[in-house]
């Protein structure tokens, strides 16, 4: 039965998280963005406005044809293993969209709710393309453009979206959409790329703190009584004084961060401290690494001696 379970969930289970990340997110754009006149960058920015333009409701399908371009030269520029699953998940989305809007699936929200169609907007979006995302696959042709860019012109592929979204909310402002839709857009732009990140992250909030100081012994002694936390201890030398000092380091949760402040002035107030955001955390006392998933093949022929 556990057998069975691991293979179910290295086969079928990104299938599953992409099909439900799909019908998120296309619900979030039906529901929140589309009757809000709000618009994002990418394709499916590009989509909003053909859709203005044309009056249709054509949001997925021109979305979808503008990706098919893209993925079509990703495919040949960058192999083909750039992805069924990014190619499901574009069609599936957009797919879903067009038909959310035939069904005219959405609440009916006023434009006076416009900041909480941001908020929900980006929440519901952000969730379902995070949950795309971290089964390993894509859904916009501004990552396969990104990506062809990179290979060919050596731009990074940060520049190349940010310039794509930039265009997109120019042309929306200009053609369809009054400026403060465009702010409400970037609001929600903002919520959708923050809960994008939770979704890939995780919820947990930890931070490396890095210790430079002269009673590394005291120092460990506190920490470990105090707030019970591992340590790794490292003998550095001042670059400028050539002093050996030690420096001391761990990870914990964001929430004690106030009071090991507190902590490490009490022992060395003139110690030098580093601390810095960190995502994923993994080992004891946090995340566990994925488990190796190990499938005998009862059929797998012996080997044959010569």
């Amino acid at each position: 039965m556990g057998e069975k379970f691991l293979k179910f969930k290295k086969i079928w289970w990104p299938w599953i998280l992409i099909t439900i990340g799909s019908i998120i997110s296309a619900a979030g754009y039906v529901i929140f963005i589309l009757p809000m006149d709000m618009v994002e960058g990418g394709v499916t920015g590009i989509g909003i406005i053909i859709k203005h333009l044309t009056g249709l409701p054509i949001v997925g399908l021109s979305s979808l044809v503008l990706t098919a371009v893209v993925f079509f030269f990703a495919i040949r520029i960058l192999g083909k293993g750039f992805g069924a699953k990014s190619i499901y998940a574009t069609i599936l989305m957009n797919i879903l969209i067009d038909l959310f809007s035939l069904l005219n699936f959405n609440f009916n929200l006023g434009q006076a709710d416009i900041l909480l169609a941001a908020f929900y907007g980006g929440a519901s979006v952000g969730l379902g393309l995070g949950l795309i995302y971290f089964a390993g696959a894509s859904t916009g042709g501004a990552d396969g453009l990104g990506q062809i860019l990179r290979k060919l012109k050596k731009i990074p592929m940060g520049r190349t979206l940010i310039i794509i979204d930039v265009f997109v909310l120019a042309a929306a402002a200009i053609i369809f959409i009054p400026i403060k839709n465009i702010m409400y857009s970037m609001i929600f732009i903002y919520i959708e790329i923050k809960v994008i990140d939770m979704v890939l992250n995780g919820l947990r909030a930890n931070q490396r703190i890095m210790i430079v100081t002269d009673y590394p012994d005291k120092m460990k002694k506190e920490l470990f009584s105090k707030l019970s936390r591992g340590l790794t201890i490292f003998n550095g030398v001042g670059g400028y004084t050539g002093k050996e000092r030690y420096m001391l380091t761990s990870v914990l949760p964001k929430k004690n961060i106030p009071e090991i402040r507190r902590l490490i002035s009490d022992v060395d107030e003139k110690s030098f401290v580093i601390i810095q955001d960190i995502h994923q955390v993994y080992g004891e006392g946090f995340e566990k690494l994925p488990e190796k998933i190990k499938i005998n093949n009862k059929n797998k022929k012996q080997k044959q001696k010569y």
